[in-house]
């Protein structure tokens, strides 16, 4: 049998707000509000240029329930351009855009398969006439889906090349919502020689045999999301299955920490902080830019990077030194996480009170049902106030950890000082 391809891609999430990522000027505010599309648009021209048989979609295509028009209508435009040359589209449905939440708005073109919630459902793909590949999938039915769908699946093989779409947590991996939960040793099916999985946005393969997949999503949205993002094409050839990872994202997400060791100028320190800034842009390449420089180490500069606008007019200045470039490089935070010259693991060894706070704070850091329970307690009245709910939205562990990072190195300073 002659060979075929296909595309996997999952967790397009059309439309997708950027929650958390805020962009001074018009254009670049407008490249992040287009990216997911134009990643969209890459996909198409992939599949286009590199004559894809069909395209799988394993689950959140659209990033709410209510799946928005100008998403539905970008998509609806999308499968058009792959219905001329006869290139069908299989989408599985997933958390954010479960069957629940309702149908469709506009009419999508006839190439276009949604699979079921209620059972497995198979399509068969044809190359002049002849069956080239089984496509089975099954869509969630609500977004917190409890049932182990990869379960669902046919045990029996279609005698074809046969591909299993499903929006599923395998493993139980961190990070993510276990909706539709499996085992790992449950894909181990008969039934199935590829498995597209979507839901885990880190790109992994989860299982060699069969080979089981998440290309992770097609477009970064925050600094959780960095580096190339993007789709497989999957090509088979007899028995051999070979995957090639393809970038489809339209802005690169990039982060960097820099130590502040041995650096003893405010001048040296930002000089650092722009090379840190061209390293970055120079690995995005032609893509637009926004990223993230974190202070790290233990440096004589700490103390002077304390102070509440240290962090502010480096960033001023970073941000200065590369207006106006294209494609546009956006620096969105520099984040110190620096400590003093003190050793503060060999401090954490005494037997002080000194040293107690430290080990605990230290234990903290490590440690999320802590960090829970510090946002509950420590942080609960300014948190809780109504005014703040309204200003500021709730906070990531990462965040968390960036408070009493400070904490710890403020109580340090003030039990020093006080000794």
């Amino acid at each position: 049998m002659s060979g075929f391809s296909f595309i996997h891609a999952a967790d397009l999430h059309l439309d997708s707000p950027f929650a958390g990522i805020t962009a001074r000027g018009l254009s670049i505010a407008k490249a992040l509000q287009q990216a997911t599309f134009r990643a969209l648009n890459s996909l198409v021209g992939l599949a286009l240029a590199r004559q894809a048989d069909f395209v799988v979609l394993a689950g959140d295509v659209f990033d709410w329930a209510d799946k928005s028009l100008t998403a539905q209508l970008a998509f609806a435009d999308a499968i058009a351009r792959l219905e001329k040359p006869g290139i069908a589209v299989f989408v599985a449905q997933g958390n954010h855009d479960p069957a629940a939440g309702g149908g469709f708005a506009v009419d999508f073109p006839g190439n276009l398969v949604i699979f079921p919630h209620e059972k497995v459902e198979t399509h068969f793909v044809s190359r002049n006439g002849r069956k080239i590949a089984a496509v089975s999938g099954i869509s969630f039915e609500k977004s917190a889906e409890a049932r182990n769908l990869v379960a669902l699946f046919p045990k029996e093989h279609p005698g074809i090349f046969s591909v299993g779409v499903v929006h599923a947590n395998a493993g139980g991996a961190t990070g993510h919502e276990n909706y539709a939960p499996c085992r790992i040793s449950e894909l181990d099916n008969p039934g199935i020689d590829y498995w597209a999985m979507g839901h885990v946005h880190t790109r992994k393969t989860v299982s060699e045999k069969p080979l089981a997949v998440y290309p992770g999503n097609t477009q970064g949205r925050s600094f959780a999301e960095t580096g190339p993002r993007g789709c497989h094409l999957v090509t088979v050839q007899g028995n051999k299955i070979s995957s090639e990872f393809c970038p489809l994202d339209a802005v690169r997400f990039l982060q960097d920490e820099l130590s502040i060791a041995g650096i003893r100028t405010v001048s040296a320190l930002e000089n650092a902080v722009f090379e840190a800034v061209e390293k970055m842009a120079a690995s995005a390449g032609s893509l637009p830019l926004v990223c993230r420089v974190t202070l790290a180490g233990r440096g004589p500069l700490y103390g002077g990077l304390t102070g509440p606008d240290a962090e502010e007019a480096l960033l001023e200045r970073a941000r200065q030194a590369f207006d106006g470039r294209e494609p546009f490089v956006w620096v969105e935070r520099i984040r110190n996480r620096s400590a003093p010259e003190m050793d503060l693991e060999a401090r954490e060894k005494g037997d002080d009170f000194t040293a107690q706070v430290l080990a605990l704070a230290g234990k903290m850091l490590e440690d999320p049902f802590a960090l829970k329970r510090m946002e509950e307690t420590a942080l609960a009245p300014l948190l809780g106030d109504r005014r703040m709910k309204r200003a500021i939205s709730p906070l990531t562990d990462e965040e968390l950890r960036e408070i009493l990072h400070h904490a710890r190195l403020t109580c340090l300073e003030l039990l020093e000082e006080s000794s």
